[in-house]
């Protein structure tokens, strides 16, 4: 096995690693940070939702990014088995679910800083299906390339 192939195996398992933690992230935070806002007092929502924010970008954001960074990577170091074709449609999922987040969810969460707004939580939690359809579609193709890897590398092993 050359040393490319083994990066390349190394990358995308991080890449699959990545994309786990990413997905479990954001669905707790969709399922249920999102909808804890609604409980919280006038009075509290304001620290609360900074607490939120501040956490935001190590937990979720960054590894989000990374995994972004590790599917374009996964292209040039792609191990055998590994569908160019669903590499594409992964990326292609995080790339419109980067472009919503940063032009509409960001700015409207970010809107929240300055005070509960119950029309505005409704909204940001009402077009986020998108977003929680973009990472079940990713982490599926995710799943389904990792498993045509174990199936082939066990396949070759057999043999």
């Amino acid at each position: 096995m050359s040393n490319r192939y083994q990066f390349g195996l190394i990358l995308f398992v991080l890449f699959c690693l990545f994309s786990f933690y990413s997905f479990g992230t954001a669905m707790m935070d969709y399922f249920l940070l999102y909808p804890s806002r609604f409980l919280v007092g006038e009075s509290e929502f304001v620290q609360y939702h900074q607490f939120l924010e501040s956490a935001i970008l190590p937990i979720s954001v960054f590894p989000f990014l990374i995994v972004i960074i590790f599917n374009i990577a996964v292209f040039w170091f792609r191990p055998l088995h590994i569908s160019k074709k669903l590499l594409w449609m992964s990326l292609v999922c995080l790339l419109i679910d980067l472009a919503s987040t940063i032009l509409f969810q960001a700015p409207w969460n970010f809107e929240l800083s300055e005070g509960k707004d119950i029309v505005l939580m409704q909204k940001i939690t009402d077009t986020n299906w998108l977003r929680v359809f973009l990472e079940t579609t990713q982490i599926v193709l995710v799943f389904l390339m990792l498993k045509r890897l174990l199936v082939k590398t066990i396949h070759v092993a057999e043999a």
